[in-house]
């Protein structure tokens, strides 16, 4: 619906609000377009407890105020009984009516402050897990996708149970330096105001409330190191569940389908009893710390109950004295129940995200040939395979002709040149594998031959190359008759157009980025032969001055190209050079 259709006094921020709100600024909105991600390192001497506090402290400008506010909060909450002690004994005691008024204001003053502190404390928790959960997902998109030592791998389903789980786990890591904070600061606010009200009250709590936490951290040390183990458990499942998913076609074609349906319910089976484990684990230490914070908490408020016997305490007194025990209790159980086990995922997921960030191997610097000379700009690539070398200049348009295995085995090299095969790839000669992974893909780009398009418009799947071309490579990719509206959604994966215009959305995405280096893996497999000759006729043109290799079959396309490198025959390579 466009805005001019709308209702009067519709809600046009779309932020689901009331006509009695809707006139509201609102404040700390999120900008639309997503933040700069910088990766997170993960070297080779971290651990994981130093990777989750480096995650921790790299949202230190949203947390910090989170954690003030939250303190605020807290301890307002802990004042509360303070005041009604205080209003006892200087207004209902006496019967002094001016001093009630004032001792309500004060009360009504501090629910105020803590209701507002703790709001605004919520929602910059809950931006900082966002912004951490988004950098932590950049950083292993990367790492997955492009990995620095250029590892040749896809990526398992395991990563699917990484990226959400314990990404979600880790990101929570950030509520330790913002609630645990803020109950510790009201747990001495409490201690204080006992220790005004009698100073062995505050003695015991002050000495008692960390020897409390300190053995409920030992009580958690058995849950942590378990709570690991089954989220590795669980990452398995749900990788041969996604593993399971994707190959299914290919399961059913070789009638695998009860191997496949035997393996995953061992790992499933596995699972489960890793979680009804980690569950008896976590029960456990949830008994045991509420025995320590209840025997802690009973010892306090029988303390405060036989000094008011005694006459030490007078009745205000003892009012705050158990109101604010029991105020103790929520603060300890909270760190106890929540804190701890979310420390405990927290560096089990931590681990498991080095793992991943490490898996794909490390790469090195890159290696220099000696002269000291930079990769040009325009570079020449050669892809030297035994029995044949093929040279492309910048400018040239050349093909090659192959059986599908060969195929391929050279788009393979071309896109992970440090798998260790026998096609090498050099720029300049220098070989591919002593450049860092960046700076290979800066200058060589590999459409492959399986399309993979994002969810989202035709724009969003194009925009990753330069805008400037992004017509030129639609008109060259034949895409004119469908593409005329570049906010048209794809769907997922391309699952609203057909197979052929997922393709030549693909190649209009790599002519768009407009790399010295292009190469094209049989990019018009799913095209009909008359657009297959519209492509072959416009393909050369938004390419000029740049070095093209096509690896096809298709005679429209090889005809078009400067010369063809014939591979055809079968292994061992033999090349020959046709036209």
């Amino acid at each position: 619906m466009s805005n001019s259709s709308r209702a009067p006094g519709a809600d046009t921020a779309g932020l689901g609000r009331g006509p009695l709100t809707r006139w509201l600024p609102v404040l700390l909105q999120a900008p639309a377009p997503p933040r700069e991600a910088p990766p997170y390192e993960a070297g080779a001497g971290i651990t994981p407890g130093r990777f989750l506090l480096r995650v921790i402290l790299s949202v230190k400008r949203v947390t910090v105020p989170a954690m003030l506010l939250a303190v605020v909060w807290q301890v307002g909450e802990s004042a509360v009984p303070v005041v009604m002690g205080v209003a006892i004994d200087r207004a209902l005691a006496t019967g002094n009516a001016g001093q009630l008024v004032l001792w309500l204001g004060v009360l009504v003053a501090l629910y105020v402050a803590l209701t507002m502190a703790a709001k605004s404390a919520n929602r910059l928790t809950s931006y900082a897990v966002q912004l951490v959960q988004h950098r932590l997902r950049s950083t292993l998109s990367t790492a997955v996708l492009h990995p620095v030592g250029g590892a040749a791998r896809a990526p398992d389903g395991s990563v699917v149970s990484v990226m959400t789980s314990d990404v979600a786990r880790l990101a929570n890591g950030v509520l330790l330096v913002i609630m645990p904070v803020s109950r510790i600061a009201a747990i001495g606010f409490i201690a204080v105001s006992l220790l005004a009200t009698h100073w062995l009250l505050g003695l015991v709590v002050l000495l008692g409330a960390p020897v409390a936490v300190w053995l409920m951290g030992v009580l958690s040390e058995r849950l942590s190191r378990d709570t690991r183990a089954y989220q590795g458990l669980l990452a398995t499942t749900v990788g041969r569940a996604t593993d399971l998913v994707a190959g299914y076609r290919v399961v059913k074609g070789i009638r695998a389908e009860a191997e496949a349906t035997r393996r995953y319910r061992q790992a499933s089976q596995e699972t489960l009893v890793g979680a009804r484990r980690n569950a008896g684990l976590l029960g456990r230490f949830l008994a045991g710390s509420g025995a320590v914070t209840g025997t802690f908490v009973a010892a306090v408020m029988g303390l405060a109950g036989w000094f008011a016997v005694d006459g030490r305490l007078s009745i205000g007194e003892l009012i705050a004295a158990v109101g604010l025990t029991q105020a103790l209790l929520p603060q300890i159980q909270s760190i106890a129940s929540v804190s701890i086990p979310n420390l405990a995922g927290a560096r089990a997921a931590s681990a498991r995200v080095i793992d991943v960030l490490r898996g794909d191997g490390g790469g090195g610097p890159r290696q220099d040939d000696g002269t000291g000379a930079e990769v040009a700009l325009l570079p020449v690539v050669e892809v030297a395979a035994p029995g044949v070398t093929i040279r492309v200049d910048p400018g040239e348009f050349v093909g090659v002709r192959a059986d599908d295995r060969t195929a391929a085995r050279l788009a393979r090299a071309l896109l992970y040149p440090r798998s260790c095969g026998e096609v090498e790839v050099r720029l300049d000669g220098l070989p591919a594998r002593e450049l860092t992974a960046q700076e290979y893909r800066s200058r060589v780009t590999v459409a492959p031959h399986r399309v993979t398009l994002f969810s989202g418009t035709i724009r969003d799947n194009l925009t990753v190359g330069a805008p400037e071309l992004t017509d030129a490579a639609l008109r060259a990719a034949a895409c004119d008759d469908f593409a005329a509206d570049l906010d048209l959604p794809v769907g997922e994966d391309g699952n609203r157009l057909s197979g052929g215009q997922r393709q030549r959305i693909a190649l209009a995405r790599a002519l768009a980025s407009d790399a010295p280096v292009l190469v094209l893996h049989d990019p018009t497999t799913a095209v009909d032969p008359v657009t297959e000759h519209a492509i072959a006729v416009r393909l050369r043109d938004v390419r000029a001055d740049r070095a093209t290799l096509l690896i096809a079959s298709s005679p429209a396309l090889l005809g078009r190209c400067d010369r063809v490198v014939d591979l055809s025959e079968d292994a061992p390579l033999h090349g020959r050079t046709v036209g």
